[in-house]
């Protein structure tokens, strides 16, 4: 059996990241490590930066990371994360949360297959496309 988790790299606002996420799915981070952890050579400042975390909320898993720190980082439109829901007012509540600072890109429409779905860019850059599956 094979599981694909996504990994996000938030440079340099990981430890915000998972905070807010934790508040959106009201789930918990399960593992930090930290660069002063690792055997990567950093700066002093980015030391407590986070090399690896881990977040799980039910259903929703994924990897986060600062990234190394002269790794570049930009965010394109190619990758979005869906989550799907089967209670409309739990969607609700998580899209109000991640649109704060974030850009809604399309709001709540019917779809052909009979779903409720609406798209979100997080503030940290994120696509998130909620689906209400009825």
């Amino acid at each position: 059996m094979k599981t694909l988790v996504a990994y996000f790299t938030i440079k340099g606002r990981t430890e915000e990241a998972l905070k807010f996420y934790e508040d959106c799915f009201g789930g918990q981070t399960i593992f930090v490590q930290r660069y002063s952890e690792t055997p990567y050579q950093v700066s002093e400042a980015y030391k407590n930066k986070i090399a690896h975390a881990e977040f799980k909320a039910e259903n929703v898993h994924f990897y986060i990371s600062d990234g190394f720190e002269k790794e570049e980082i930009s965010f394109g439109n190619g990758i979005g994360m869906t989550v799907n829901f089967d209670n409309p007012d739990e969607q609700k509540s998580v899209f109000e949360k991640l649109k704060i600072d974030g850009n809604v890109t399309f709001d709540f429409f019917q779809t052909t297959i009979d779903t409720n779905l609406v798209c979100v860019i997080d503030k940290f850059g994120v696509h998130w496309y909620l689906n209400y599956v009825k």
